[in-house]
């Protein structure tokens, strides 16, 4: 008998042994509610994998794809998947205990660490422990509201932007504008200066190096979520390929800082000045703040380079997914853009560019970003590993080792929690009169508990800024028979863009 097949036959037993084995319960688990999960009718839920994949590649909406199960299956599902556990939680009460009553016993875990490593590293988002810690107090003074209150880096960027849209409307003036894309370029920009201290010039040149090398990293690390073995069937070469770019520019970027830093430090020692503040009007990025934390040892470039991107990844593409829908939910109630555009005019004027103070008062146009957060929430799923067994509070029981997401999207349109109009776009949930309603861990686009965002008030500043200018400027209207499709990626964005039609509002003397 040929070896080989022999070889083959006695691994695949093995393994089906193993697979099928009775495993012995737990005391806890005795006591639990095992979680619901889909039927299988193949060893190993091979069916089930293989149908979820193919139903990916045929652009079917995971999300959607998700909150059908959960009519079936309930707020708690199981999606086994080679006999491993894919749990997702989408009650507030479970939701709540992941995040913060339990939180040390959900980091995000091996499995996670090691998908995203080669795009992010060690950095604060692929992280847990000494490591979280120690970056997020570093880094929690820099994102403090005085740092970018002035909003005079942001409008820099957004200037960039009505540029950009100028343009367009100049060359083609009656052709639809994909918005999605260039708001990307816009927080690619805003961000990558607020940390660097050096743009991209996305908004420039579409197709930098960076940005694509960035946006290809982003959509492969996605993948390699969602396809077992992902090792051997992702293209790692070309995948490596476009992380050396992004090196290539992060560390000259790093090295860049070091010599300021060098230089300044010198010219303290010249002067006899050591022990005095700057006072020189610079503004200090996120790698500046870094590196005057450092020790003596202090941090090596690698290290810098991982938390930039980290930050970097959040800080582009939430914003830009927010601002992204906000245009689409907008052009399809014009009700509301106009009630916001009133609101603007009143409280800021048609054409004066607004501060940080200004767009405060604008509260209406914050239960429109809201309204938009809870149905479109840029990172509609989080995952995590449990370290230890443990019990939810609605009973059920999660194994050592498992998979467990919660998912904002779908907790975001449940009916129990947000009336019979969950899935309809009503700004007005969010005034004074119905706000009290909303319970904690109900609204979760920030994440919640310890790792809550940073970075939330400066993606809420961006986006009121930047949408306060686009109304005061231009009349956007819906393109006839444009849908988008949305996309349960990383971030939450359309697979075919948004398209818009956009033109200068007209002087009201016209009227």
């Amino acid at each position: 008998m040929n070896p080989t097949v022999v070889l083959s036959t006695a691994v695949a037993v093995a393994a089906a042994a193993y697979a099928f084995k009775p495993k012995k319960k737990t005391e806890l688990e005795a006591k639990s509610v095992p979680i619901p999960e889909p039927k299988s009718y193949l060893p190993l839920q091979i069916d089930t994998v293989v149908s979820y994949i193919y139903n990916l590649l045929r652009g079917q909406d995971e999300l959607e794809m998700l909150l059908k199960d959960m009519k079936v299956h309930g707020n708690t599902i199981n999606f086994k998947g080679f006999n491993d556990d894919f749990i997702v939680v989408t009650d507030p009460s479970s939701i709540q205990h992941i995040l913060a009553k339990n939180q040390p016993n959900y980091e995000k875990g091996p499995f996670f660490k090691e998908i995203f490593h080669d795009f992010l590293g060690s950095g604060i988002f692929n992280a847990d422990g000494d490591t979280w810690k120690s970056q997020r107090q570093i880094a929690r003074p820099h994102f403090q509201t005085s740092e970018f209150k002035d909003a005079a880096l942001i409008n820099k960027h957004v200037d960039g932007l009505l540029v950009l849209i100028d343009k367009h409307i100049a060359t083609k003036p009656d052709t639809p504008l994909e918005v999605q894309s260039v708001f990307c370029r816009f927080t690619l920009d805003e961000a990558s200066e607020f940390l660097f201290g050096a743009t991209v010039d996305a908004l420039k040149n579409e197709q930098t190096e960076f940005s694509t090398a960035f946006n290809y990293a982003q959509t492969m690390t996605a993948w390699r979520f969602r396809i077992p073995f992902w090792k051997y069937i992702l293209p790692r070469r070309r995948m490596m390929t476009e992380i050396k770019k992004l090196d290539d520019f992060v560390y000259k970027i790093i090295d860049d800082a070091r010599a300021r830093q060098a230089a300044r430090a010198q010219e303290k020692k010249e002067s006899g000045k050591e022990n005095e503040e700057e006072e020189d009007g610079r503004r200090d990025t996120l790698l500046d703040h870094f590196l005057s934390q450092q020790d003596e040892d202090g941090f090596d470039s690698k290290y810098l380079r991982d938390m930039l991107l980290n930050f970097l990844l959040a800080g582009r593409d939430t914003t830009a997914s927010l601002l992204s829908w906000t245009t689409w939910k907008l052009v399809q109630h014009p009700k509301v853009l106009e009630k916001l555009y009133q609101e603007i005019v009143q409280v800021i004027g048609p054409d004066r560019v607004p501060g940080y103070e200004d767009i405060k008062k604008l509260k209406y146009q914050k239960q429109v970003i809201n309204e938009v957060l809870r149905l479109c929430p840029p990172v509609p799923i989080n995952p995590r590993e449990s370290v230890e067994e443990d019990v939810l509070p609605n009973g059920y029981y999660i194994p050592a080792g498992s998979a467990v997401s919660y998912c904002a999207y779908a907790t975001h349109r449940l009916p129990e929690l947000w009336g019979d109009d969950a899935l309809e776009f009503d700004p007005d949930r969010w005034g004074p009169e119905r706000v009290g309603k909303i319970r904690p861990f109900m609204f979760v686009p920030f994440h919640a508990g310890p790792r809550i965002c940073l970075g939330q008030n400066l993606a809420y500043t961006t986006a009121q800024l930047a949408l306060t200018r686009l109304l005061q400027r231009y009349d956007i209207k819906a393109s006839p028979g444009f849908e988008p499709h949305q996309l349960g990626d990383i971030v939450m964005f359309s697979r075919n863009g948004v398209e818009v039609l956009i033109s200068h509002k007209r002087p009201a003397s016209e009227f």
